[in-house]
């Protein structure tokens, strides 16, 4: 995911120069569905056999935008049943839900309901309220909202937006459970103080991006400066922010990385104060600066 603006800024340089299709025929979402069940009776279990292959296909087989559509996004989607509850032909399943993405935008939630009944039908243009379905639809779009952000400063507020409109339908259905802990989630994210996060993601990739492909020792100490300043305010007023800890938890392995043309070591001093729990992390940077090692 390091070289992810640099191919990005290719395949534009690449349609600017021949011209851009009608349609563009890369996915904006791509996820890998696998589903447990191993608790439940074997006659609930059969039920579910077909959801992981349907939900791949209502996932992939979808436009989630008419925009950026070069940008692929792949995901893993883990569904752990742990009950499950019959009435009549239908079943109520309840159980966690995890979905990763390869730049860190990941979500458990231990809070997940929904009927579901052999052949049932899944559709994106739907009339009602659809608990499975609006899970998958929410986490995905808090997903691409992430990813957007690490390509364009504040990039994913409209897929946000979209996820928010979701957590309304949702807390008024007959289905509410767990859905006042993912508004909670979702107002986390997006408030004020979580903006400095926002932007910190996109100077992040900008910044490894001018070291991994650039070699640039003038930018990259830019870069790396304003992403600690960003998570600083972030911390400074919200110190444990679950936001912040998930995304150092996702990439605390490559910020030395991010500071090898750093003057001083300035900036993974005050990542060992922020992220003090991966402080041996940031104490053994090694960074060469200009000429020195320090």
């Amino acid at each position: 995911m390091t070289l992810k603006h640099f191919f990005y800024i290719l395949s534009l340089l690449f349609f600017m120069v021949l011209g851009w299709p009608s349609k563009l025929q890369a996915q904006t979402f791509r996820a890998a569905v696998t589903l447990q069940a191993d608790r439940l009776q074997p006659e609930d279990k059969a039920i579910l056999t077909e959801v992981p292959r349907r939900l791949e296909d209502y996932i992939n087989n979808y436009t989630w935008s008419t925009e950026n559509q070069d940008i692929i996004i792949e995901s893993r989607l883990s569904i752990v049943i742990e009950t499950g509850d019959r009435r009549g032909s239908e079943v109520s399943f309840q159980g966690q839900f995890i979905i990763t993405s390869a730049a860190g935008e990941n979500f458990f939630d231990k809070s997940f309901q929904f009927p579901y009944q052999t052949g049932q039908l899944m559709e994106h243009q739907r009339p009602y309220f659809d608990p499975l379905l609006s899970m998958i639809d929410f986490y995905i779009n808090m997903i691409i909202a992430g990813e957007l952000d690490t390509y364009f400063i504040l990039g994913g507020t409209s897929f946000y937006g979209q996820a928010g409109n979701i957590v309304d339908e949702a807390l008024v259905s007959n289905y509410s459970l767990g859905w006042r802990g993912r508004a909670d989630e979702l107002q986390l994210i997006t408030d004020n103080t979580h903006r400095f996060l926002r932007e910190a993601k996109f100077y992040y990739y900008e910044g490894l991006f001018y070291i991994e492909e650039r070699n640039d020792a003038q930018k990259a100490p830019l870069y790396s400066k304003k992403v600690v300043e960003l998570l600083d305010e972030v911390f400074h007023k919200k110190p444990n922010s679950v936001a912040l800890k998930r995304f150092l938890d996702a990439h605390y392995q490559e910020f030395c990385k991010l500071f090898t043309f750093d003057e001083n070591r300035d900036n993974a001093t005050a990542m060992a104060r922020i992220d003090n729990r991966h402080s041996e992390t940031y104490e053994g940077c090694r960074i060469i600066g200009g000429n020195r090692q320090f």
